[in-house]
């Protein structure tokens, strides 16, 4: 408790004044003659302790009302929410991820968010310092304002298609109050709930509290589209019909949904397919150059996910050459390639791809060309190989492998290259490794050392040794593809299987980078422009510059992102809502805790919160209630006095 006025505390002295009345009192004394005294001493003594208890209870009717008049005064007040408190730091973590955008009842549930938000900022006092932050838009700077703009920013807070990650947004916010040097601080959470959204525990101050508002929430069957995949992974051939397979979440039983294609704001296609089920969709032909659409279920309350955007190119026939001494199984299948017009077969001089065998030449190609590097079956070739790759600045060297085969047991490439029997293979080193003698350059070294094997890199296949068997990169003289085994029966099952033609399609077709462009950008992450944009155009339309250098992280919104050199369209980037914001399993509260140290309160009624916070500062001052009590002690304590006068002036009469 604490009083605003503690210096008319002094005044509880008036205390004495009863008290010494009351000590006065006792020495009173009166005589009366009567003629029968026994009469009298046995009336006193029936008497004395009902006007013992009546004289005590007097002393403490007046001392309580003037203690109660003293405390008054004083203007008691105790801790807790409903008044005035002492100087806070507070941030607001919003949560406007995708899951917040559903809608129940008739309302986006983002907004009973907002609402509840408001009533904290309604609750704090000019004297305060407010942040807000968003845990959907994490690249947003957090700047602290005042209660006019913090209500500002919290009405203009609209939906991210990202992910909501409150471990990291709830230790954001507490790294933030943590810097002010107010006599209080506190963290205010304002969610759904989604048990995704606590993926590790939250950092920061754990003496910091935190109160979380969790919208109440039903239990809510969700569809989304996972993926869609054009042409099986490759970009369709110009005036060539493709196949787009649009792969449906899991919904209830027995659930179908509306599937739509949409390219250049059109309806391509259309099905109808049971839920977790994937479906194909004819599509094309289309001219050569970029194709935009998205695909498109039937709408359910969280409408954010219904939509996955892609952009492709289509190809002409892409002009390949071969280098050195190609394998029979090779050329066949470069020649079943070229007579589907899938590929042209002419010099290295046109050529877009080639095919190098043995790194002869490897050095001269243009800068534009990629390259396929193929080693013989002769180990005697390698030293020339590793020669060539130096000359090349390709920093990977060959060295001899084991005796024994392998088989693939880890590949990011669209293809199924699972049953390869791959007999025979090359160890693939950094060159600083080779160099050094330090040895290959194994599973357990992406994404550390110098020159690593890493999704850098691009897409890699890794054998159950392992070692890698395919990888990809960039060099100072173009793009390239190594592969650790040669191409021949003995090597390898690759030449007479199934994979042989896909694998060298995917190779030919590398030179598009993400040739169907359906995987593109997780909203909420950023992707690097080419060093040629000026501009980024969203969406919505909005056109925002951007430095070539430095990557864009503005991506709250799914759809499609154009790379703008001034008024030409450099590239489109498609993006779309993270797979884990779809699902809609609530946290307990048991797993809210031991997700954020420190949470005080989690309250799921909005009527309730203002009882929640600030409760370390100043309630209200119970000023009603105490002076009515006072107000009738005085009434019970005139009352008593008149009925003890009454009967001091009986005897008398």
């Amino acid at each position: 408790m604490g009083f605003l006025n503690p210096l008319f505390l002094l005044a509880g002295v008036a205390v004495l004044v009863p008290v010494i009345l009351h000590l006065f009192y006792r020495q009173e004394s009166k005589t009366f003659t009567f003629p029968a005294i026994r009469y009298l001493l046995r009336t006193e003594k029936d008497h004395a302790r009902q006007i013992r208890t009546q004289q005590l209870l007097l002393l403490l009717l007046r001392v309580a009302a003037v203690v109660l008049l003293v405390i008054l005064g004083a203007r008691i007040h105790m801790p807790g929410p409903g008044g005035s408190h002492d100087p806070t730091a507070l941030a607001l973590v919003l949560d406007n991820s995708l899951s917040a955008t559903i809608i129940e009842n008739g309302r986006r549930r983002l907004d009973t968010l907002k609402a509840v938000a408001r009533m904290s900022v309604e609750a704090a006092s000019y004297d305060d310092v407010i942040w807000v932050v968003r845990a959907g838009s994490p690249w947003e700077v957090a700047v602290p304002v005042g209660l006019t703009q913090a209500a500002l920013a919290i009405e203009e807070t609209g939906p991210s298609h990202g992910r909501g990650d409150l471990s990291h947004a709830i230790a954001r916010a507490r790294a933030l109050v943590a810097q002010s040097d107010l006599p209080r601080r506190e963290v205010h959470v304002f969610t759904d709930l989604q048990a995704t959204a606590f993926s590790e525990p939250a950092g920061g101050e754990a003496d910091i509290p935190v109160i979380v508002f969790a919208a109440p929430s039903g239990q809510l069957e969700n569809r989304a589209i996972d993926r869609v995949s054009i042409g099986g992974g490759l970009p369709p051939l110009q005036g060539r019909r493709a196949e787009a397979a649009v792969s449906i979440s899991e919904g209830s039983a027995d659930d179908t949904v509306g599937v739509r294609l949409y390219v250049g704001g059109q309806v391509r296609a259309a099905a109808r397919a049971p839920s977790g089920a994937t479906v194909r969709l004819p599509m094309g032909p289309f001219p050569s150059g970029r194709v935009d659409g998205y695909a498109e279920i039937d709408p359910d309350p969280l409408t954010g996910d219904d939509r996955h955007f892609f952009s492709f190119m289509v190809r002409d026939p892409t002009p390949v050459a071969t280098v050195g001494p190609t394998p029979f199984f090779l050329a066949q299948a470069l020649a079943v390639l070229a007579e589907s017009e899938r590929i042209s077969l002419g010099g290295v001089g046109r050529a877009a791809t080639l095919i190098n065998l043995g790194g002869e030449g490897l050095q001269g190609r243009a800068p534009s060309q990629s390259v396929l590097v193929v080693p013989l079956s002769d180990p005697a070739r390698l030293p020339a190989l590793n020669r060539r790759l130096a000359e090349a600045g390709i920093p990977y060297r060959y060295q001899p492998g084991p005796e024994e085969g392998a088989r693939i047991a880890q590949s990011d490439l669209p293809l199924d290259l699972e049953g390869l029997d791959i007999r025979r293979f090359y160890r693939v080193v950094s060159a600083e490794s080779a160099d050094n003698s330090s040895g290959s350059v194994t599973a357990t070294d992406r994404g550390g050392g110098t020159n690593p094997v890493s999704a850098g890199d691009g897409s890699v296949a890794m054998l159950s040794t392992g070692d890698p068997w395919l990888l990809t990169g960039v060099a100072p003289t173009g793009p390239y593809i190594l592969l650790a085994s040669p191409l021949d029966e003995q090597s390898t099952s690759l030449p007479v299987s199934a994979a042989m033609i896909p694998l060298l399609e995917w190779v030919i077709e590398r030179r598009f980078g993400d040739a169907a462009g359906v995987s593109g950008v997780t909203a909420g992450t950023s992707f690097r422009p080419s060093p040629l944009a000026s501009a980024v155009r969203g969406p919505d339309g909005t056109v925002k510059p951007v430095d070539g250098d430095q990557p864009f992280l503005e991506t709250a919104a799914a759809g499609i992102y154009q790379v703008l050199a001034g008024d030409s369209v450099l590239e489109s980037i498609p993006v779309n809502p993270p797979a884990v914001e779809g699902q809609l399993a609530p946290a307990s509260r048991g797993e809210v805790r031991r997700a954020v140290r420190g949470v005080r309160d989690i309250v799921d009624d909005a009527s309730a919160w203002s009882r929640h916070i600030f409760r370390a500062g100043r309630g209200p001052e119970p000023w009603r209630p105490l002076l009515a009590i006072v107000l009738a002690l005085l009434v019970l304590e005139t009352v008593v006095a008149a009925s003890r006068a009454l009967r001091t002036r009986r005897p008398g009469a």
